[in-house]
């Protein structure tokens, strides 16, 4: 943004504060002091401090606003609602959206250059309206935000269906699971730097290693030791020395949860937890096809244990754990993390699988074994207490006021351009050929233009080939197949095995119509 700067000489603008003046403007009333001598005690313009006590009061200081009232309202009404689409704007969204709202009515405002509003029209227009302020967002694939209001609609006649049938069991009885990962990365830092330094960089060894860990609680906020998976083929013991209380330890190929290392979790370290617990269960989670096994479901029905699927693409909504709890973790897991790396400077500071059980039981105490923040999740998603409409209330809803506005034509204009739609619906993609090109060698456009099209057909069958020719109205001799002579088509590689004999007229017909068969013999 620029920095506007008085210039020398220039006469003082608003020198005076809002106390100031109304201690001159109340001296002046009481007739303490003369209209002159207020003016030259509290260094306020004669002119300006007469205006006050007469309440005269001019327009607003400053040029007028390019767009009314209304126009700014129904810009900040249209921001809002774009941005509950998943779609938020930008400064220079903004100031795109203006241009095409001036455009489409026809209007050259002077000081725009090219009718575009600049960055600092964008910054004072969003401080002057309260509903609007700037924030650093996430981003969300389109599948989650396709997630409809019908879905979970459905999602939560399902889940009251499960919890009345089970007879309506206590919050205790109501649990979510779902995994993460604990990296080896501590994350960005604020810290101070020479005004002007334009690498601002610590020394902080970080590696992608990344370690998966089950966590699971109930929504009273009572959390089960964590269950870690170590991507290795086997355990060693000090991998599972002073850790967390109850904690279990496995490992995978991957690195994350498979099905036997999810049978193990729920066999091995949730059904102890609830095998004492009368009455029905409920177990809400992710739908992976890994997690249900037959030996799952089994252990399931002989402890009383339902399972509750959410829906695809909808953890960010309807994961207690993802919602509100698994934040704080990442947040005190970067802190500690960091405090290891600042100790270990000499020796290295890598994370590794001896060191990591100790740090996981200080991030543990830090959870405790009641989260707050756990209870929080199970309510902002309506689980329990269940409402649906904690969760329908963050979809979009609803549409542009009226699509002939100048406003939304502006705003739809903005739109399409964020989502990629291409205006020129004839427009095809283009259907890609592959080249035969020698191992090694090189090919330009250029190549192609000077050698015309020229089309290969590889792995075809004599039945096709045969359909081909005689589409061309040419008269061919006889296709002879011979199972004893041993052909290859050539297909840039060899990657099927056909034996066949393809008699030179036949050749030549194709090649007049710039076509080739390409094969090889053994």
């Amino acid at each position: 943004m620029k920095a506007y700067k008085r210039k020398p000489g220039s006469r003082a603008y608003r020198a005076w504060s809002e106390t100031t003046m109304s201690k001159a403007v109340e001296a002046v009333k009481k007739k303490a002091l003369s209209l002159r001598k207020a003016s030259e005690r509290y260094k306020i313009p004669l002119g300006t401090l007469s205006n006050k006590v007469k309440q005269k009061h001019g327009p607003k200081p400053g040029a007028p606003f390019v767009f009314s009232d209304a126009e700014e309202q129904s810009f900040v009404d249209h921001i809002v609602k774009v941005a509950e689409w998943g779609f938020p704007f930008d400064y220079m969204d903004m100031r795109l959206m203006a241009k095409h709202y001036l455009d489409k009515k026809g209007v050259i405002v002077k000081k725009f250059v090219n009718n575009t509003p600049s960055p600092e029209w964008a910054d004072r227009f969003v401080k002057r309206h309260s509903a609007l302020r700037v924030r650093i967002c996430q981003n969300i694939k389109r599948a989650r935000a396709e997630v409809s209001a019908q879905v979970v609609k459905n999602f939560f006649s399902n889940l009251a269906d499960t919890i009345e049938a089970a007879g309506n069991p206590p919050e205790s009885h109501i649990f979510n699971y779902d995994e993460t990962n604990l990296s080896d990365n501590p994350g960005v830092k604020k810290c101070v730097f020479k005004r002007g330094t334009k690498h601002p960089e610590r020394i902080k060894d970080s590696t992608k290693t990344a370690i998966s860990v089950m966590y699971c609680g109930s929504a009273s906020g009572e959390m089960l030791p964590p269950y870690v998976v170590y991507k290795a083929e086997n355990l060693w013991s000090t991998w599972t020395e002073d850790g967390p209380e109850g904690a279990r330890y496995n490992r995978s190929k991957s690195g994350w949860f498979d099905s036997c290392t999810f049978a193990d979790w729920y066999i091995n370290h949730f059904t102890p937890h609830i095998r004492r617990m009368e009455g029905k269960k409920i177990l809400i989670g992710d739908n992976l096809s890994s997690h249900f096994s037959q030996e799952v479901l089994k252990s399931a029905e002989e402890n009383n244990v339902s399972f509750v699927c959410l829906p695809a693409n909808s953890t960010h909504l309807l994961q207690p754990l993802d919602v509100a709890f698994y934040g704080p973790l990442k947040r005190n897991w970067r802190k500690i993390l960091d405090e290891y790396k600042a100790s270990g400077r000499k020796t290295g500071s890598t994370l590794s699988k001896d060191r990591f059980p100790t740090l996981l039981r200080k991030l543990q105490d830090k959870v405790g074994l009641i989260s707050e923040n756990l209870i929080s999740g199970f309510d902002k998603c309506g689980i329990h207490p269940i409402n649906a409409q904690r969760v329908l209330s963050q979809l979009p809803d609803g549409e542009p006021e009226d699509p002939n506005d100048s406003v939304s034509s502006a705003v739809i204009d903005v739109l399409k351009t964020m989502r990629g739609v291409d205006t020129d619906a004839s427009k095809k993609p283009k259907r890609k050929k592959k080249l035969d090109v020698e191992p090694g060698k090189s090919i330009s456009a250029k190549d192609l233009a000077e050698a015309g099209t020229v089309t290969y057909l590889c792995n075809m069958s004599f039945k096709s080939l045969f359909f081909m020719i005689q589409h061309f109205t040419v008269v061919v001799a006889e296709l002879h197949w011979y199972m004893h002579m041993d052909y290859v088509f050539k297909c840039g590689i060899s990657v099927s095995y056909q034996r066949l004999s393809i008699p030179i007229q036949c050749l030549s017909v194709l090649r007049c119509k710039n076509i080739y068969v390409s094969f090889l013999t053994d």
